[in-house]
């Protein structure tokens, strides 16, 4: 993994880190760099030489009434650069110098790029040409201007004698248009009856209006009546009532109107066309001034205000009784009787005006299908009329544009919108330009280094091996226990502590020291480490050699110390320390020796005990969950301070899981970049699902000879003590 790759900051320690991470991949970075330069070197030998020039064409332009956008498509210089590098251009060039071939070919073989822009000042353009031929740069500007001009006067003179062929046709075939257009025209409005629909159209063309305002007026006249049913209202206010809808319909001095009594010219009456005659006015009426008069029924309400107070008045003065307050008593009883008539009478000019204006409503409904058949007729009539009018025109257009186009045409036949002319090259090389030496050198360094530093990166990227403690412990909530550095010696076997004077390793000793230290200090904040496992994932990380050197570790404290092979399928504890597989563990469980008989004293001191796994069976599984197992190791208990179990794998294999009823906790082996993340994951998942006791991890053959892990690990290393043996007084 890369170093500091989820921290902020970079200091000094991932600084070195990185120093150590090039120093590591330094031969692949110096082949990348040196590749990308043979690259370099071999596209610089085998590639093509290409030579250049500029040049310089001189541009004028002419608006014409006729060479517009829409005919050369060439209202900017854009569209003449565009032009000179088509296809048809440049196939045409290459024909003049000697190349027939189709435009790729020319493009694959001859001539490489071709550039062309405006020129600074805006009047003219600047063309590059860089081409694999000497001669073609020199030349190619002079023939591209002289074709292109030749390409567009053959191109103006094809398109005018087209369009002269093509309009004439239009023209002849519109005159006889027109005139048979005509004919129908003034037979059609000869033979229809458009005068006769026009004046039953204004005959009918206030039905609809009249309609409307009926069933307004229908409309109000029922909510007056709603309202006078209203108990709660006296007969003044009824009259009143009446009186205010009366007014709605009152007409104003001086206005206008028609036989059927409605306002204003005759609403959705549509025009009469221009040859058409108008019809007879509608006879009209003037509203003159008329006498101003009061109502009767305000008369009388007048009265009855005056008599009631009157009445009031009298009140404090006379009796009830008194023959005064009976005469304005009586007085009061006529005028409310004269109200209650009025209000009758009202009430029956309203009944008969709301029946009237029904029966007028059934008439105007009646009348519906007759103005609407008028209406659609006439519309149709109008419509047919309107539809031979533009036709008409329509082809007169085209005519008159076909003519105006046709003119401008022959007038502008030999004059020419965009005027091409070459000036001369501006730069010309005799030697070739590309591919340049130094440039392409310089390319091939830069990404050569930038390779060399690329790859190794994602190398360590893409690593997701374990090796580094720190990161373990993040990555897993597990505590590192220490570390057991790979040492090189001069023989296959495994390296032992303790065992021999010349295998003696005093920086490996120390290791464990480190590692069972750090395991008593687990074991005060769970259980203490009476019976310890060391597993691993995966076969081959040194759990055999680490739960040996441990146990050995142990015996150096003075503690008796049993160390058991529960590898029964293929373990090899027994060779490590020079005994026979047999009598073991699977012996014993099975009845074939004696507990006493299989252990076997080992170390120079023998304090410890060794219990190989002996006779290799298949069925370890069944073995280790008897109930024999569990009474060897109550048995085991007692009689030993410090028991190291030494177990197959956890992938693959169920020993591990079932020893765990048996054990106190577990002490992960990791091997130090080999061990991957997923595969820990996998055996630490299935280790706690069995309720294990995590004590830590040992990380395993931790190579001090890389620079990151010296670094970072350096007092791990015998320098480290040497260091300081050095510097103690003679």
């Amino acid at each position: 993994m890369i170093p500091g790759l989820n921290k902020r900051v970079l200091n000094f320690y991932d600084l070195m880190l990185y120093v150590a991470l090039v120093r590591k991949h330094l031969r692949l970075m110096v082949l990348l760099v040196c590749m990308c330069l043979l690259v370099g070197l071999a596209v610089y030998v085998y590639s093509r030489p290409v030579y250049f020039s500029r040049s310089l064409v001189h541009v004028d332009q002419l608006a014409l009434p006729v060479d517009t956008d829409s005919v050369y498509h060439d209202s900017n210089l854009s569209s003449v650069i565009s032009q000179l590098k088509s296809p048809a251009i440049v196939e045409r060039t290459a024909q003049r110098l000697g190349v027939d071939a189709d435009y790729r070919t020319i493009y694959a073989k001859y001539l490489r790029d071709l550039r062309i822009g405006v020129s600074p000042e805006g009047t003219g353009l600047d063309v590059d040409v860089y081409a694999y031929n000497s001669s073609w740069p020199a030349r190619w500007t002079e023939l591209m201007v002289d074709e292109f001009m030749k390409a567009r006067e053959e191109e103006r003179e094809q398109y005018r004698a087209n369009i002269t062929k093509s309009w004439g046709e239009v023209i002849g075939e519109a005159a006889q248009k027109m005139d048979a257009s005509l004919d129908n025209h003034f037979n059609y409005v000869d033979q229809s009856k458009l005068v006769d629909a026009t004046i039953d159209m204004n005959q009918l063309s206030n039905v609809p209006v009249e309609l409307v305002e009926v069933r307004q007026r229908i409309q109000r006249l029922n909510e007056v009546i709603n309202r006078l049913d209203d108990p709660t209202l006296d007969t003044v206010a009824k009259l009143s009532l009446i009186d205010s809808v009366n007014a709605e319909t009152q007409l104003s001095i001086g206005q206008v109107v028609g036989q059927s009594g409605s306002t204003g010219a005759m609403a959705g009456q549509l025009p009469f066309p221009d040859t058409m005659p108008m019809p007879a006015s509608t006879p009209a009426a003037i509203i003159v001034p008329e006498t101003a008069s009061t109502p009767e029924w305000q008369t009388l309400d007048g009265q009855q205000r005056r008599l009631q107070g009157e009445i009031a008045d009298a009140s404090r003065i006379y009796l009830p009784g008194h023959k005064k307050m009976i005469a304005l008593n009586n007085q009061l009883d006529e005028v409310r009787k004269n109200l209650n008539f009025e209000y009758v009478s009202a009430r029956n000019r309203i009944d008969l005006e709301r029946q009237s204006l029904i029966d007028q409503e059934n008439d105007l409904e009646s009348k519906l299908p007759e103005y609407q058949a008028i209406n659609r007729k006439y519309a149709r009539l109008q419509e047919n009329n309107q539809l031979h009018d533009a036709g008409q025109l329509a082809w007169q257009s085209i005519a008159t544009g076909a003519e105006k186009y046709i003119n401008e045409l022959n007038y502008v036949q030999d004059k020419e919108r965009i005027n091409l002319e070459y000036s001369g090259v501006l730069d010309l090389n005799a030697e070739p330009v590309a591919p340049n030496k130094g440039k392409l050198a310089l390319v091939s360094l830069l990404v050569g280094i930038g390779l060399a530093f690329l790859f190794p990166f994602l190398i360590e990227y893409l690593d997701f091996t374990l090796s580094n403690m720190e990161e373990v412990e993040a990555t897993f909530q597990m505590r590192g226990l220490g570390i057991i550095p790979q040492f090189v010696h001069g023989t296959t076997t495994p390296m032992l502590v303790g065992v021999g004077g010349e295998n003696d390793n005093h920086n490996l000793i120390e290791n464990f020291r480190v590692v069972r230290t750090n395991l008593l200090a687990m074991g005060t904040l769970s259980k203490t480490p009476h019976v310890t496992m060391v597993t691993s994932a995966m076969p081959k990380e040194g759990k055999t050699v680490v739960s040996s050197n441990l146990a050995i570790s142990f015996t150096q404290m003075g503690e008796k110390t049993l160390l058991i092979d529960t590898d029964i399928r293929r373990g090899r504890l027994h060779r490590l320390f020079n005994l026979k597989k047999s009598p073991g563990l699977s012996d014993v469980l099975l009845g074939k020796a004696l507990l006493d008989d299989a252990l076997r004293p080992a170390g120079k001191e023998g304090q410890l005990t060794i219990l190989s796994a002996g006779e290799h069976l298949e069925s370890g599984t069944e073995l280790l969950s008897s109930p024999k197992f569990a009474e060897l190791m109550a048995e085991l208990r007692r009689r030993y301070e410090r028991i190291i179990m030494d177990t197959p794998p956890v992938l693959g294999l169920s020993e591990t899981s079932i020893l765990q009823a048996h054990v106190d906790g577990v002490l992960f082996v990791i091997w130090s970049g080999r061990t991957p993340i997923r595969t820990m994951k996998t055996a630490l998942d299935i280790l706690q699902t069995n309720g294990a006791n995590f004590y830590g991890f040992i990380l395993n053959r931790l190579d001090l000879s890389s620079t990151a892990n010296y670094y970072q690990y350096y007092y791990y290393s015998s320098e480290y003590y040497h260091s300081y043996h050095s510097l103690e007084p003679a």
